[in-house]
């Protein structure tokens, strides 16, 4: 049996991605190392119809299985790759111009958190910032759930969330967090050039340091009949605003 650590993390700069969408995706980016793939035969020819500069070695579901656990949907993929979580804010690239930026605090789910990459994506957002403490590291939840968008996201996770706060609004950010008591609508700030928009986990929300550091607080309006909303639906309301 696999312990669930060693199907999430396989050390802090390789781990095993599994899922087509993923494995693929992972393999077109050029920013990727990916180090090995491995598929069942059955998957072989989509994978080479689809991956033309890597080698890929043909195993049984024993093979898979002992690399990522019995329990996970990997259809028959999986890669060794790096890490492409970059260390420090000042890695990113940013526009010159219009801008936008999302702050992840406190979300700890790695589902959450792929699904909230997702969105992004989706919606032509391409940075993403979260703490060193209080999130998960790279992993395969997050790149499965992710659907092969974690390779079109630059993401960073900061020693210090308040000094990155701070290098954002020394280059011109607005800091827009997302609080269900915040006192403006969502659709008042959403014209602002360059917003890094800070959402919190469903439960506890931004830490009271982070909500501090905010320019505006923004809610989105909600039937009274619902409390919440969560964390990655919330994201996906706000990317879309963003969008249009």
């Amino acid at each position: 049996m696999v312990s669930k650590n060693k199907i999430n993390t396989f050390n802090k700069t390789q781990y095993y991605i599994y899922g087509m969408h993923a494995v693929i995706a992972a393999a077109h980016n050029k920013n990727r190392n990916v180090k090995k793939i491995f598929c069942l035969s059955k998957q072989e020819h989509i994978l080479k119809q689809n991956i033309k500069n890597y080698q890929i070695e043909v195993v049984d579901n024993n093979f898979i299985t002992q690399k990522i656990g019995k329990d996970q949907l990997h259809q028959g993929v999986i890669a060794l790759v790096d890490s492409i979580f970059k260390k420090n804010i000042e890695d990113l690239k940013f526009s010159s111009s219009k801008d936008r930026i999302v702050i992840l605090d406190q979300i700890c789910d790695p589902q959450n958190i792929g699904a909230i990459i997702r969105s992004a994506a989706a919606f032509g957002i391409d940075k993403i910032i979260m703490p060193k403490d209080n999130s998960p590291d790279e992993n395969a939840t997050i790149a499965k759930t992710a659907c092969g968008s974690l390779e079109l996201v630059q993401i960073a996770k900061v020693t210090n969330l308040q000094q990155s706060i701070k290098y954002l609004k020394d280059n011109g950010f607005w800091i827009i967090g997302l609080d269900a008591k915040g006192n403006q609508n969502i659709d008042q700030i959403i014209n602002i050039d360059k917003i890094a928009i800070i959402i919190g986990s469903e439960g506890k929300g931004m830490r009271k340091l982070t909500s501090q550091s905010c320019d505006f607080l923004v809610n989105i309006p909600i039937s009274s009949k619902v409390e919440s909303l969560n964390a990655s639906n919330a994201a996906s309301i706000i990317f879309y605003l963003f969008k249009i």
